[in-house]
């Protein structure tokens, strides 16, 4: 009996943590961005250069917001001072470096109005180019991609519109672009909504995806290599057809190949890369076929744990479904862990997009609401993530935001793939940094970069839980230069320590900080602090315990970067 007893108590403790929900915070009137009104689309970008992501949000009867990122958890709409409150229908927006000069320019696909493109002056202003460049296109729009689908190192624009002609506009490396659209057979008049580019097929260039509305199947096209394409829908099986939205691409069983993710109006669509340039939907049978009306969708490892997890958002008024995060178990099973929690948001949901905000390791999901709900930004606040690298890549042969670059990373006896995306889901785009949760592994066995140039270029034994930014054709580093210009002091004694270490932070501004205690390989031992710091003198204590005698690390981390200071224990 007692026997009996204790597994059924193992059975409900079992089921009870499989169940626990996903612990994100409702962070909106706080940091600034619950604005309402007819909010589509997300846009991720770091416009200005300082190391915090920004965000764009697309809106119809309202001026468009850019929301700035303070990098002390707040974000100021400077829209209208940096020239791209645009005042129409826009329903996404894009950012991609179009002039390959170090910033992000901005395109904006509208519904009633001409699309626009914003340059990046590089002064927190942007200037209209659109007439000047040829890519004013007028018919109603969807989706906009950014993307070298010729592979000759310039960003070219992508533009998917409802029952009109797409737009293919190929970047000539002069400010100018050329459409080309049916001279390259990638053209679709059907009812356009989301839209990705993505290399399903492993070969090192740009594929075409577009969902649809109205039954209408979607379409696969192949790029060939040279920027021309082949429908290859039918033959791959991925003509999924129903009331097709939002689209996103992970590799949700590390097999080195692309999955894709379909959310709908009934059941959503989970495409498995059969790796043999066919697909088969097994969202049924793995339980993530969700029956809402699903808009924006995105994959993300929310706990680090090295696997990619998918979230959906829904129009929980047109059909009361809340929004769901499905967490991948390893073993292509997923869990509902959204209940209970403030991201199974029953608002108005359209676009939605990821990215570290508040740089503490873990991604954070940011949501487009349309009504009078207001936008919404939640942090990830999960307790016992794992470890984790930050990617950010910068092109030289290739295009400059390295859009299309492949990272792969093998740690732990995992390998992991993932791509720098120039939009995707509805009508948004998530960060351009790479984020890969890495479980319990101790260090980063090799990290390879494939640039859209063709440059392979391999790192081996790298250290976790920081951000690097690697330069195509030179060596990675972390971002620690960028912390040299900070305005603090950095402090840690006595080194060599017997038992206690105090750590002293000087602050000449308030910032975010996390600061924690890492072995020798980077991974987190115990935390100092994670938040936000006044100006002044700060102290910490840190007591070693029975940690054994070796090399440890002081981290700090900030918005800039990444500072560690080695430390011997006796």
């Amino acid at each position: 009996m007692k026997k009996l007893l204790y597994t059924l108590f193992c059975l409900v403790l079992g089921s009870w943590g499989l169940s626990q929900p996903a612990y994100f915070v409702n962070a909106s009137i706080s940091s600034g961005i619950n604005n309402t009104g007819k909010n589509y689309g997300v846009a991720i970008g770091d416009y200005n250069n300082d190391g915090l992501e920004d965000i764009y949000v697309s809106r119809h009867n309202a001026p468009n917001l850019l929301y700035r990122s303070n990098g002390n958890g707040t974000f100021t709409d400077v829209a209208a001072a940096a020239g791209v409150a645009f005042p129409g229908t826009t329903t996404t927006s894009v950012w991609g470096d179009i002039d390959n000069d170090g910033d992000l320019d901005l395109y904006l696909g509208n519904r009633d109005e001409p699309n626009v493109l914003y340059r990046n002056e590089g002064n927190g202003t942007f200037a209209d180019v659109s007439v000047n460049a040829g890519v004013n296109s007028i018919f109603p729009t969807r989706s906009v991609l950014m993307g070298d689908l010729d592979n000759n190192g310039w960003l070219d624009i992508y533009v998917a519109n409802i029952n009109m002609t797409n737009y293919l506009f190929f970047n000539n490396g002069d400010g100018t672009f050329t459409e080309r659209i049916d001279e390259v057979g990638a053209n679709d008049y059907g009812i356009a909504m989301g839209a990705m580019l993505f290399d399903y097929d492993n070969d090192n260039d740009l594929d075409i995806y577009l969902t649809h509305d109205g039954n209408q199947a979607n379409i696969l096209y192949n790029n060939n290599g040279n920027g021309f394409f082949t429908n290859v829908s039918v033959s791959s099986n991925a003509n999924f057809a129903g009331q097709g939205m939002g689209v996103d691409c992970g590799d949700i069983n590390g097999d080195g190949f692309l999955d894709i993710y379909i959310t709908n109006l009934f059941a959503n669509a989970l495409l498995l890369n059969n790796q043999n340039g066919t697909f088969t939907n097994i969202a049924a049978s793995v339980e993530v076929n969700d029956y809402g009306m699903g808009w924006g969708t995105t994959f993300l490892d929310y706990n680090n744990d090295g696997w990619q997890d998918i979230y959906v958002s829904n129009d929980s008024y047109f059909s009361p479904y809340p929004n769901v995060l499905y967490r991948n178990n390893g073993n292509i099973t997923f869990d509902i862990v959204s209940e209970n929690s403030a991201i199974s948001s029953m608002f108005g949901g359209y676009g939605v997009a990821t990215a570290d905000f508040n740089t503490d390791g873990k991604l954070d999901i940011m949501l487009a609401n349309s009504g009078n709900d207001g936008n919404e930004l939640f942090l990830n606040q999960n307790p016992n993530t794992g470890n984790f690298v930050k990617i950010k890549l910068r092109g030289v042969e290739s295009n400059a935001s390295a859009i299309g670059a492949r990272v792969t990373i093998e740690a732990g006896g995992k390998k992991q793939i993932d791509e720098v995306s120039g939009g995707s889901g509805y009508a948004s785009q998530n960060s351009l940094i790479l984020h890969f949760g890495l479980g319990d592994a101790p260090i980063i066995d090799k990290l390879s970069v494939r640039w859209p140039s063709g440059l392979v270029e391999n790192f081996e034994n790298v250290a976790l839980n920081t951000s690097y930014l690697i330069t195509e054709g030179t060596s990675i580093v972390t971002s620690t230069p960028q912390i040299a210009e900070n305005p603090f002091e950095f402090a840690v004694f006595p080194n060599p320590f017997v038992a206690d270490v105090k750590v002293r932070l000087s602050l000449k501004q308030g910032q975010m900080v996390q600061l924690y205690v890492a072995d020798i390989n980077g991974r987190k031992l115990a935390g100092l602090h994670e938040g936000w710091l006044d100006e002044g003198v700060h102290e910490m204590d840190w007591n070693a315990g029975s940690l054994p005698a070796g090399i440890y690390q002081i981290c700090l981390h900030t918005p800039a970067g990444l500072l560690m200071e080695k430390l011997a224990r006796f």
